[in-house]
């Protein structure tokens, strides 16, 4: 069964959320801008994209429905898909496509989306209710096993194959090498490590960093003259203290990065 990525409203979304990422951490603000504008024109709440794209989160983000209604949880999300104006919708995809080829390029569909094999599922499930009996059975068997991992593991890791992962790298390396500090790039480069232990490393790494920063944040709470930055690092070690008890997952580490850039910047001004 072939995908087509571009006509998958989950993954064209993606790949501009991980486009501005990468824009933020090279902070080109006017890609930044162009991007952000882009997501408001064709996902703003209520447009169809957008309502979309809701009905693809209803299943990859599922954590509360019992296991004895993933079945009919799958056929009613069918129904709801289906029951968009499916011209409309193509028609939107269509003009989303073309401002990102010619406004973006076409390297923001080479983006790594560690949840992609999920994506190309639904996306599968949704597109293709003309496929024969056994197919369809197949491509369901496979949603319920997704559901199956999110109802037990939340956000856990997904893995990939060899050839995906050492692409990845490869590109990460060329990409960020000289962009971002140390720490960012250890990171991240735990995190890229991570698609291929299940995430041993990460978490082990996690461990010592979030204490760093939890120091670091403490020690500027107590040094800080200013008493509105006081109440927000305070904010930001509360943060740090719910990331020991969360199971680790995409928005946890970007905001340790964002947190570790955060307290470099601190460090520079102190020093």
């Amino acid at each position: 069964m072939k995908h087509n990525k571009k006509r998958n409203t989950a993954f064209l979304y993606e790949c501009l959320v991980k486009e501005l990422t990468k824009c933020v951490l090279r902070e080109d603000k006017q890609r930044q801008k162009l991007i952000k504008d882009i997501l408001k024109e064709y996902f703003y709440s209520g447009s169809i994209l957008k309502t979309e794209l809701n009905i693809y989160k209803m299943l990859l983000e599922n954590q509360t429905i019992p296991e004895k209604h993933f079945s009919k949880l799958l056929t009613e999300s069918r129904v709801d898909f289906q029951s968009l104006d499916r011209k409309l919708v193509f028609n939107k995809q269509t003009s989303l496509i073309d401002r990102i080829n010619k406004q973006l390029g076409t390297d923001v569909y080479s983006n790594f989306i560690p949840n992609y094999k999920n994506l190309a599922t639904v996306g599968l499930f949704f597109q293709n209710s003309n496929l024969n009996a056994s197919k369809r059975i197949m491509l369901e068997e496979n949603l319920i096993k997704i559901l199956e991992k999110k109802s037990t593991n939340g956000d856990s890791m997904q893995h990939i194959d060899n050839l995906t992962y050492k692409t990845f790298v490869n590109r990460f390396n060329e990409t960020y090498d000289k962009t971002l500090r140390a720490e960012q790039k250890e990171l991240l480069t735990n995190y890229i490590v991570s698609f291929s232990d299940n995430g041993v490393g990460l978490k082990s790494y996690l461990n010592e960093e979030i204490g760093r920063l939890k120091n670091a944040v403490n020690t500027v709470i107590v040094e800080s003259a200013n008493s509105g930055n006081i109440e927000n690092f305070k904010k930001v070690s509360q943060k740090l203290d719910n990331y020991t008890q969360t199971p680790i997952n995409q928005q946890i580490i970007e905001e340790i990065f964002y947190i570790q850039d955060l307290i470099a910047e601190v460090s520079r001004n102190v020093n």
